[in-house]
């Protein structure tokens, strides 16, 4: 279903004479990504303690939360797409995997390289931006890189 829900949403961005060949959703963090979960969870536990938030464990988790949303906050959300004529890069909803506009195209010979793996994701290098990829799209990202 989910699948499904990407594949109809990048269907809907492309021309109509433009065909899908490869299909991938990946995602890259910001740089200061670290520094900005700090931030949060650091003022999270201190506005907790000043509203009265008694149980340690309580501000914690209020800290964590916030952390999680600064996280996801500066997280870029993309698509790629291989058609038979070009590479092309499109933004993509944070919370569901849908394309919801077209950034750039890019040529085919465009060069993807693998950065980096551990067991579930498998990080790439396009157009300068490393870019973090589900093994499941490892085999569509595989044959997009040696075109």
């Amino acid at each position: 279903m989910r699948e499904r829900v990407l594949y109809e949403s990048v269907r809907a961005l492309l021309g109509d004479d433009e065909k899908i060949e490869q299909l991938v959703h990946m995602w890259s963090r910001h740089r200061l990504l670290l520094p900005y979960a700090l931030v949060a969870a650091g003022l999270m536990l201190i506005v907790s303690i000043v509203v009265g938030v008694d149980q340690w464990s309580g501000r914690v988790g209020l800290a964590l939360g916030a952390a999680a949303v600064a996280a996801m906050a500066t997280t870029n959300y993309r698509v790629l797409v291989q058609t038979p004529s070009n590479l092309v890069l499109m933004r993509s909803s944070k919370v569901r995997q849908k394309a919801l506009a077209v950034i750039e195209r890019l040529p085919l010979d465009t060069p993807v390289a693998p950065a980096g793996s551990n067991l579930v994701i498998t990080d790439w290098e396009l157009a300068g931006v490393t870019y973090s990829v589900m093994k499941r799209y490892q085999q569509a990202m595989t044959f997009i890189a040696t075109r």
